[in-house]
């Protein structure tokens, strides 16, 4: 199914990320107040609009409760940001996924309900797109153009079979680097448990694979994204 992403803000992170979806298949709405920064991707993604973000009534017409997410891309005015973040919430979008400038910024939006905060760059563009067209892809960081080290939910053809079972390169065409596994331990006087993230380290043949393993591979963004849909 063709993910439906929305973009308020198109400056250069707005753009790279719009662009970086479009070439992955995504229907892609890009929206912001300034014509000519849209006139940039009218070619590239499947709508443009024109609109100010903080009102309400102009969000609402654009029917992006259907949408499977809206990024909010504003840096430079972090006022119009939380005044966006405040509509989209009022009319009801589930995933909203704001881009923050500074750690103070971040700790804020955090505070708002915003879980999924992201840091400025290019970089960053290149991960939310990676992990918001690969359900299964956590996180990635790219080394060159195309290989990547990226963090990946076990997918649940891969549950309770032995690395040695599994065809990482010979069918999947990713090597496996490591596991990353939660596990509870117990507190302090035994007083309840808590969870604590564990990395295996270099996984052997008969390391058995579990629920909710996180497995840390290398490979080309399409490699890894067959995977994360096995």
């Amino acid at each position: 199914m063709t993910q439906r992403l929305a973009i308020i803000g198109i400056g250069k992170f707005g753009r790279h990320l719009a662009r970086e979806l479009a070439s992955k298949g995504a229907d892609v709405l890009a929206i912001d107040a300034d014509m000519d920064r849209l006139d940039d991707l009218k070619q590239v993604v499947a709508h443009t609009v024109r609109l100010d973000a903080r009102e309400e009534s102009a969000l609402r017409g654009q029917g992006l409760v259907d949408y499977d997410a809206v990024i909010v891309g504003f840096g430079d005015d972090f006022e119009v940001t939380l005044l966006t973040v405040a509509a989209l919430q009022t009319i009801g979008i589930q995933r909203i996924i704001v881009r923050a400038t500074t750690p103070t910024h971040e700790r804020i939006l955090q505070h708002l309900g915003i879980k999924e905060v992201v840091l400025p760059s290019v970089e960053a563009a290149e991960r939310l797109a990676t992990s918001l067209m690969y359900a299964g892809v956590l996180d990635s960081f790219s080394l060159s153009s195309d290989a990547t080290i990226a963090e990946v939910t076990a997918p649940d053809g891969f549950i309770g079979r032995t690395v040695a079972e599994v065809p990482f390169r010979q069918k999947h065409d990713v090597s496996l680097i490591t596991i990353k596994r939660i596990q509870k331990r117990p507190v302090l006087f035994g007083l309840g448990t808590k969870e604590v993230e564990m990395v295996i380290g270099v996984p052997k043949d008969e390391t058995l694979i579990e629920r909710g393993d996180v497995l840390v591979v290398f490979g080309s963004k399409e490699a890894i994204g067959r995977l994360a849909s096995a």
